[in-house]
């Protein structure tokens, strides 16, 4: 019994945070810098193909274009919706939408989805929440995020909606060089955990309860639950539907199913490099996704070109615009 009294939430007073840095706190932000990098090298080697992929664009049907960019907004909305039901308090709902367009422009600067984390946490902590309280709210977003993806595109794979051609997939000498990588770069994780397990043990623990006492809390609350979940599952659904109307708009034949689970996995590798707004790894990911259902590279890369022009380049001025305005008024 003396044990189970450890499990319980914390009720006294918060203690104070320090987030630690570590060792290794440059590697993701040197591995985030390093995609672009390559990106731009790569768009340099193939400047042919890039102008094939914006010919392509400049051919897509204009309504649906219109119609991809006032879906892709709608993440706003999804992305309110999640930060409300993290916390237990009603939050205003203008400054609450505004907040999630201002974390637009930081999701493209900071890597992993830093920016948007920073623009919430910051938020929240200047509307009355402490920073304990912010810090589980934020990562109780980020793991709703996670599960919902990753519970959807399991369906999707289960569902087998998406054919893939496999010889355009890569040889056995690329596969293998990719999984030796992949079991390297494991294997350097699971050293760095062994190495500092005394220091993430407690944080770790800490961390998990707090996390673990907010699921209980909000599952117990049925709007919060559904506000939460929804949202989280809404966001990378308009995402996916932003794609399926640019697939549209450049009349490639892939249904709505394929076009989600292309959206769901290409999303989910890309997660592996931490770049700003995916941009580098993503793109990669989805180039090569369309490139595996049959499609040529200059088209697939005018589906991604269409893809980013709606829900990254057009939306910057207005998020930074408004994140300058809430910074101003002291709501951030």
């Amino acid at each position: 019994m003396a044990n189970t009294a450890n499990l319980t939430c914390p009720v006294g007073p918060a203690r104070r945070v320090t987030p630690g840095r570590g060792r290794w706190w440059a590697v993701r932000p040197a591995l985030a810098c390093l995609v672009p990098v390559v990106v731009v090298w790569w768009v340099v080697r193939s400047w042919s193909t890039v102008r094939g992929g914006a010919a392509a664009l400049a051919d897509a049907h204009p309504a649906w274009l219109i119609g991809a960019t006032v879906v892709a907004q709608f993440t706003w909305f999804a992305g309110a919706a999640c930060q409300q039901g993290a916390v237990s308090r009603a939050l205003p709902v203008r400054p609450l939408l505004a907040a999630q367009v201002a974390g637009s422009v930081a999701n493209h600067v900071l890597p992993a989805g830093f920016g948007v984390g920073a623009v919430k946490l910051r938020f929240l902590h200047r509307h009355g929440f402490s920073l304990p309280e912010s810090l589980t709210a934020v990562g109780l977003d980020a793991t709703a995020g996670v599960t919902t993806h990753l519970a959807v595109l399991l369906a999707l794979l289960a569902g087998g909606f998406l054919e893939v051609d496999t010889a355009r997939l890569p040889g056995s000498g690329p596969v293998f060089a990719t999984v030796a990588v992949g079991a390297a770069v494991a294997a350097a994780a699971l050293a760095v955990l062994v190495a500092l397990r005394a220091q993430l043990r407690t944080r770790l623990w800490s961390r998990l309860r707090a996390h673990l006492c907010g699921v209980g809390t909000t599952l117990r609350s049925p709007g919060r639950a559904a506000l939460l979940w929804g949202g989280s599952a809404a966001i990378p659904l308009v995402h996916a539907i932003t794609l399926w109307a640019i697939v549209q708009a450049l009349h490639l034949p892939l249904g709505v199913g394929a076009v989600f689970t292309l959206y769901y996995v290409a999303s989910t590798a890309s997660a592996v490099v931490p770049s700003p707004g995916g941009f580098g790894s993503l793109d990669a990911a989805l180039l090569a996704a369309l490139i595996a259902t049959g499609q040529t590279p200059q088209v697939a890369l005018g589906v991604v070109l269409g893809y980013r022009l709606v829900t990254v380049w057009l939306p910057m001025a207005p998020s930074a615009c408004v994140l300058a305005v809430m910074v101003r008024r002291g709501q951030l």
